[in-house]
């Protein structure tokens, strides 16, 4: 049982029932400065969605940047906690998975399991394979899908499907990564989103070449790390990791992100430390992503990250 007794059930009713939510917003920095987004992840969407079946009210949302918080209100999906947690004295809720030393999960398995233990929700076949699919991508578990293979799956189109989508495709079938026939693309409803990844990709895979040419791939004791400065691929790790073993996405002053597609390798923040001093910054969530994304300005050059990484 999630909860060890009526009155703590009674607790978490009371939290999703009488304030609004707030999510994790996206960061926009092609002005050169942080701009939040009113847009959110695959979790995040995927938690409102869940809330929205149950007949959750969630019209009342706002948007913080990732890891911060709204007091008063139930966050998902950020404000660094590990479960359900509810703060008594700020009347504040967090749902979220992103504690320092936390090895995985998600926003959306932490909302499932409440919703369940409320009776709010009944657990289906689909919705099971749904949450468990959310949870690998938002832990990067899945294989990497070419960039030409994308608008085919599941997976590489999950950006643009709407949750009864997903409940359609999931109580058929279990695998996302396989490749759906034209048929199964008109059955699902999915040829604006296919169409949509294609041009995506499209894109992409230019810039990928424009990258590499401009001398912006790296050799690290993580292997080849690719440089996206100022967010020239849109879709940032989920390319990257079609050609190479990671991506650095930095901002220059502003704020960077280094993940490793390798699920064997880990990031030794001790070492890390050692080689940058007191310019470290940032934190490694997960073990295998290391960012910084602060109100304070970047110290650490491109240079002092690359070097760090060799």
């Amino acid at each position: 049982m999630l909860f060890k007794s009526a009155q703590m059930r009674e607790v978490m009713r009371h939290a999703f029932g009488e304030r609004g939510f707030t999510v994790s917003g996206k960061l926009d920095f092609r002005s050169g400065k942080p701009a939040l987004q009113t847009i959110t992840d695959l979790d995040g969407r995927g938690a409102l969605a869940l809330l929205h079946l149950a007949g959750v009210d969630t019209d009342d949302l706002t948007y913080v940047r990732p890891g911060e918080y709204a007091e008063g209100r139930v966050n998902l999906d950020t404000g660094d906690k590990a479960g359900f947690v509810f703060d008594l004295v700020s009347d504040t809720a967090y749902a979220d998975h992103h504690a320092p030393g936390g090895k995985g999960g998600s926003t959306v398995d932490i909302i499932y399991g409440v919703l369940k233990e409320l009776h709010l929700l009944e657990p289906t076949q689909a919705l099971d394979r749904f949450v468990d699919f959310v949870t690998k991508v938002d832990n990067f578990r899945y294989p990497v899908v070419s960039l030409d293979k994308q608008p085919k799956t599941i997976l590489g189109m999950q950006q643009d499907i709407d949750l009864n989508t997903f409940l359609r495709y999931f109580a058929d079938h279990t695998d996302p990564t396989r490749e759906l026939s034209e048929d199964e693309i008109q059955l699902y409803g999915l040829k604006p989103a296919q169409q949509k990844r294609q041009t995506m990709i499209a894109d992409e895979m230019n810039t990928l070449d424009a990258i590499a040419a401009d001398g912006n791939v790296f050799e690290t004791k993580y292997g080849k790390i690719l440089l996206n400065e100022n967010n020239r691929l849109k879709t940032g790790a989920l390319a990257a990791y079609t050609k190479y073993d990671g991506i650095l996405s930095i901002t220059p002053g502003v704020s960077f992100f280094v993940g490793l597609k390798n699920t064997e390798q880990r990031f030794d923040e001790e070492e890390l430390r050692q080689k940058l001093g007191n310019k470290f910054q940032g934190k490694i969530i997960r073990d295998r992503m290391w960012l910084y994304n602060d109100a304070e300005p970047l110290r650490l050059s491109t240079e002092d990250i690359i070097n760090a990484l060799a």
